[in-house]
């Protein structure tokens, strides 16, 4: 039998639900045993930092491979494999682009200096400080954050970039919104990748996506797609369920442009134990 690949979304993905002390549910903790334990393998595809995800595997206490900053960052088997930045100069012209053109209210970056560093670019104090409360009460899920517009252009300018992401605010038709400003990034530059989720829009070197960069683990590691079972929520995950679509799953809370994206619909990560490892015990 031939060893299954999971390669799973973290944010309202693997994390769904939430809670406070850990970031995996009991139930998926334990499809995520079973299904190493049973000689299969798990990879984690987001859009956070290394640093963040070091963390989950303690929690999951199997050995993971990691699909960082939405592709730019790939380990498997311990190794990094993948490791690209973004061209500073071309970084800068799209900042200039976005704020212009789009009016964020913050932009985030993740560099291999800084996980996550804040740019306010037309936030209020008040704004600033429900955030710090935000994040006070993110529990285990938070990432340590720096926040200074001066040090954020210096990083800008010289910093080794991964990842931008773009916040636009908590506006209730926020997800139309991201989407409709992906559109309108992507066809203004071909020099980058735009995604999109529910809250904020990311920015990403060209050709790193979520399925890009699964395929460049596959085809790295020599396995085949039809092996490979992907779990998304967010407009980010697209890529991953048109590069394999046959054993694509979205979860059934997803906004609809997404649900219809991919093959199958789960209401939680776990409940694959009964179309995939089940499935097999029954063969």
């Amino acid at each position: 039998m031939s060893i299954k690949y999971l390669a799973t979304d973290l944010d309202g993905t693997l994390f769904y639900p939430r809670g406070y002390r850990h970031c995996i549910s009991r139930r998926n903790i334990k499809f995520l045993r079973k299904w190493i334990d049973s000689g299969n393998k798990v990879v984690l595809v987001t859009s956070r930092s290394h640093e963040y995800t070091n963390r989950l595997e303690k929690e999951i206490d199997r050995p993971v491979d990691v699909i960082n900053c939405t592709s730019t960052q790939i380990y498997a088997n311990g190794k990094m494999i993948r490791n690209e930045k973004m061209n500073n100069k071309d970084l800068k012209e799209i900042v200039d682009f976005i704020e212009t053109k789009c009016h964020p209210k913050a932009i985030l970056m993740t560099s291999k200096q800084y996980p996550c560093f804040i740019k306010n670019v037309k936030v209020n104090w008040f704004f600033l400080l429900m955030y710090k409360i935000y994040w006070i009460f993110q529990f285990c899920y938070r990432e340590h954050y720096n926040m200074g517009n001066k040090q954020f252009d210096e990083e800008l300018e010289h910093g080794e970039i991964y990842k931008l992401l773009i916040f636009f605010g908590l506006m209730k038709n926020k997800s139309k919104i991201s989407e409709e400003i992906n559109d309108k990034i992507n066809k203004q530059f071909s020099n980058i990748t735009s995604s999109w989720t529910d809250i904020v829009n990311e920015i990403t070197p060209p050709n790193c996506n979520k399925g890009a960069g699964l395929t460049y683990y596959c085809d790295y590691l020599h396995i085949n797609k039809k092996d490979v079972y992907v779990v998304g929520d967010s407009g980010n995950d697209f890529t991953m369920f048109d590069n394999f679509y046959e054993n694509s799953y979205c979860m059934a809370h997803s906004y609809p442009s997404v649900k219809k994206r991919a093959k199958h619909v789960i209401s939680r990560v776990y409940k694959l134990e009964k179309f995939v490892l089940k499935g097999e015990e029954n063969k």
